[in-house]
């Protein structure tokens, strides 16, 4: 009986040992997102987290008395900022920070630029948020969709970092044929930015639907799969943030027939379309206040 070899290809051992090396979670975010998992959790049981982690503390105050949320009157108090972020927002807040601690330094970027990546996943943010709106998710998920869509592309980073030779010409590539960018990963480096998204994702113990969006944003599993919608949204807001400019180079590419179909399966006029452009520049400009803050 013949047997497949189960050695791993050279660029996907290299990416595998770079994941096994980032920073995992910390202590403090490690427990932060334990207890807002856990039945019953209220503030003052993150309080008492987050008040050890002085760091944490003062990025959760700024974020609450940010222009993000134009609070009429400061809050100095850490329990009642997380009683207004509810909890979902602090946990999606820790797992930013988590993510520019593991992936925002300075050696890490050589295809392309952080502020350029930056920028492009802070649209895709803003896009996921206002169509999880539009598509009915619930007031306190919102937030999911956002840190999705800012971590959508996160498995470019160690692609970029190890392979930057071959990553521009697996770009060259991508535009050259006017398709994706992980049609040029695959056929130049071997391995896509979906693939390593998905590595990612199970490196930090993501929920099946975080992984989704990190992994299968180009090609979201149908929505019958329990919480898979959000891969979805991604992928949309993704288009969405292409479409008005807001990429790095090579990025998600398609042709009008492509353009067409995805803007039929969302039900969208062209004046729906321009409406929802609108919309998301404007909540890009109220979102980098979240992108600064998180990057400190």
């Amino acid at each position: 009986m013949a047997t497949t070899d189960p050695t791993p290809s050279k660029p996907l051992g290299k990416v595998r040992a770079y994941i096994l090396r980032i920073a995992g979670l910390s202590t403090t975010a490690q427990k932060v997102l334990r207890i807002c998992n856990e039945p019953n959790t209220c503030a003052n049981d993150l309080n008492r987290v987050i008040s050890l982690d002085p760091v944490l503390t003062g990025r959760v105050l700024q974020l609450i008395n940010s222009a993000y949320y134009s609070l009429p009157s400061k809050v100095n108090s850490l329990t009642r900022a997380i009683i207004l972020l509810g909890l979902n927002t602090v946990r999606n807040l820790v797992l930013s920070f988590a993510v520019f601690e593991s992936f925002s330094k300075h050696d890490t970027f050589r295809a392309f630029s952080a502020s350029d990546f930056w920028a492009h996943s802070l649209s895709v943010a803003a896009a996921s948020k206002l169509l999880s709106i539009q598509h009915g998710v619930p007031l306190q998920e919102r937030e999911d969709y956002f840190v999705a869509g800012l971590m959508h592309d996160i498995g470019k980073i160690p692609l970029n970092h190890l392979f930057p030779g071959e990553y521009r010409q697996a770009v060259e590539l991508a535009l050259g044929s006017g398709r994706e960018t992980r049609f040029g990963e695959q056929e130049v480096i071997g391995v896509d930015h979906c693939e390593v998204g998905d590595m990612i994702a199970r490196k930090w113990q993501l929920s099946p639907a975080f992984a989704a969006a990190l992994g299968r944003h180009h090609d979201p599993p149908e929505e019958a799969e329990e919480g898979m919608r959000m891969a979805g949204v991604v992928g949309f807001a993704d288009i969405l943030a292409h479409g008005m400019g807001a990429g790095i180079p090579g990025g998600g590419s398609m042709d009008e027939n492509e353009r067409q179909r995805a803007l039929a399966a969302w039900n969208l006029t062209s004046e729906a379309l321009a409406a929802l452009t609108a919309a998301v520049a404007v909540e890009i400009e109220r979102a980098r206040v979240f992108l600064e803050i998180a990057q400190r």
